[in-house]
């Protein structure tokens, strides 16, 4: 019996050995996927992060556009510095003395002026009523496609470009121009209609870039900075102040 035993034993091992590795089968585990909940948590995160990066975005984007519609006013500045030069210190056109206010008529959106004779066609090269220097990045679709208007106080009381002093402000104080509501179509900032002394509140946009910041505004001494509203304001009529300046006429007037 023992060596029977011993026989198949040892035809048994030989029969293993002959089997070959092809011939075997492997189980591998299969990797276990996400669970409901786990997936629910990545989702969470990535939506805080989101939520946490889109108001950095925002800022810096508002803060860019900022910038460009400065360089603009810059760039509108140094525009009317050339047209002063020509034209003896005044800073930008007017139309003829109105002969009841005794006031200088403005060129923009007066009934029968042709587009192409508005001031910025006076002003800028080439000579186009709409140039796009005239819309700053954060003024969507603005009326008559142009963003700032000029403050026609200045041209009232005669104003001409190189005053250290109007009223009882400095230069560095006195508002050119300013960025207007965006349905408006004016191109200037004029006296009121006899209830308040200015059409600042109307047709000057206070908040074009954020509530912190307001508006941009260019300045008799051509710097340009933002500004809320109630410190700009104080720049746009310097008169009410105090002390006038008796009106003069423009060249040709």
């Amino acid at each position: 019996m023992g060596r029977a035993g011993s026989r198949e034993r040892a035809v048994i091992v030989g029969k293993s050995s002959e089997l070959k590795p092809s011939s075997l089968t492997f189980r591998i585990a299969a990797p276990a996927g996400f669970s409901l909940v786990e997936l629910l948590v990545v989702i969470g995160i990535i939506g805080i992060l989101v939520s946490l990066l889109m108001p950095a975005l925002a800022r810096v984007r508002q803060h860019a556009n900022s910038v460009k519609c400065q360089s603009n006013l810059y760039q509108i500045g140094s525009a009317l510095q050339m047209y002063s030069n020509e034209y003896r210190g005044w800073l930008y056109p007017v139309g003829p003395k109105d002969p009841i206010t005794g006031v200088p008529k403005t060129l923009g959106l007066e009934p029968g002026l042709p587009k192409e004779d508005r001031w910025p066609s006076l002003v800028f090269d080439p000579h186009v009523w709409n140039p796009p220097i005239m819309l700053c990045p954060s003024d969507f679709e603005p009326a008559e496609e142009h963003s700032y208007l000029l403050n026609k106080h200045l041209a009232d009381r005669g104003v001409r470009f190189g005053r250290s002093r109007v009223g009882q402000l400095d230069s560095t104080q006195v508002v050119v121009m300013g960025e207007k509501v965006s349905s408006q179509g004016d191109y200037y900032m004029s006296r009121g209609n006899g209830f308040e002394p200015s059409e600042f509140f109307r047709v000057v946009e206070p908040y074009r870039h954020g509530a912190r910041l307001g508006s941009n505004y260019l300045y008799l001494d051509m710097h340009v900075s933002t500004a809320l509203p109630n410190d700009a304001v104080r720049g746009v009529d310097p008169w009410d102040l105090g002390m006038g300046i008796t009106p003069t006429t423009q060249p040709g007037q």
